[in-house]
């Protein structure tokens, strides 16, 4: 009798052991997103989209292959007579159209904007959200489509929210061909930022469960926390990159940002703190602001960037 309970209660130790970073992994990978067209309503609904002029504006809905084998789904609003073109990828749960509320601000510096929604997010292919792993690969393709469409002389930077911006942190450490990447609200470390939710939304302060649920993670799709580092050699990266965060953001700490901002030692950087700004609200929380300071960065980068390429 001892040796069943014995048997038994190592069998509930080895199935807890197995379901519990499974559900974890679940939890992570398959986050509860908004449904597309739910987005632009809600956007609608919150003043963040104007539905009239939505439909007026020029645009070309896009769909390209990505090279893991789904289609990207992206939203193009050009401007005339223009080699210059930002990426912005928006954060995790959402769609492009919570991108869009950025479209005038490019268009006043004369930029083609193209919105693209992430793996696993509005219209694009993907059976799971990867952190930056998979998405940074995505939004080589889209550089890789821009560079076609406008031609070899073309300047392109990228804008990233949340998970756009940890994207895009990761994707220029393999690219150097991006003028330029302002990243809103990025994590530094995937592992440092599931340490601190499991914490503060499941009150569990048990590290071992991180490792663990990394590890199925990546049994199941090849990839593990440890590989999604934005800040990981990010010392070697030029690309000129300004760093925003909101001062209230409860969700990803204002700390990883500094952390980043010091990090980068090559390059020009900056670094803009929005009071009262929660997560991934600096630009709702005051726009007259965000914009001078985009504007004063891309000045900076673009002045740098004909000074190397006087035919643009």
């Amino acid at each position: 009798m001892v040796w069943i309970a014995v048997s038994s209660a190592f069998f509930v130790l080895c199935l807890a052991a197995v379901s519990i970073p499974f559900y974890f992994s679940n939890l992570i990978i398959f986050p509860r997103k908004v449904e597309y067209h739910e987005t632009f309503a809600m956007g609608v609904k919150s003043g963040e989209i104007n539905a009239v002029h939505f439909e007026q504006i020029v645009k070309e809905e896009l769909f390209i292959d990505s090279k893991h084998g789904y289609q990207i789904h992206g939203m193009f609003f050009p401007v005339e007579n223009s080699k210059k073109a930002v990426i912005i990828a928006h954060g995790i749960t959402w769609s492009l159209f919570g991108s869009f509320k950025y479209v005038e601000m490019f268009h006043k510096r004369g930029y083609h904007v193209l919105l693209c929604d992430h793996r696993y997010h509005g219209l694009s292919g993907g059976n799971h959200t990867s952190f930056g792993f998979f998405e940074k690969d995505d939004l080589c393709a889209w550089v890789d489509y821009l560079y076609e469409k406008i031609g070899s002389h073309a300047f392109i930077g990228l804008l990233g929210e949340s998970l756009g911006a940890a994207s895009s942190l990761q994707y220029i450490k393999e690219d150097s061909r991006v003028g330029f990447c302002i990243a809103d609200c990025p994590f530094s470390d995937l592992t440092a930022l599931m340490r601190l939710r499991l914490a503060l939304d499941f009150k569990i302060r048990f590290s071992p469960l991180i490792l663990l649920t990394s590890f199925v993670t990546k049994i199941r799709y090849g990839w593990g926390f440890r590989e999604i580092s934005p800040i990981r050699e990010l010392e070697q990266v030029e690309t000129p990159i300004l760093f925003i965060h909101g001062k209230e953001d409860r969700f990803i700490p204002l700390q990883m940002s500094l952390d980043l901002f010091r990090k980068k030692k090559r390059g020009k950087k900056h670094l803009y703190l929005v009071p009262k700004a929660g997560h991934a609200q600096a630009f709702l929380t005051d726009r007259k602001k965000y914009e001078e300071r985009v504007f004063h960065f891309l000045k900076e980068i673009e002045i740098m960037h004909l000074k190397r390429d006087p035919a643009q």
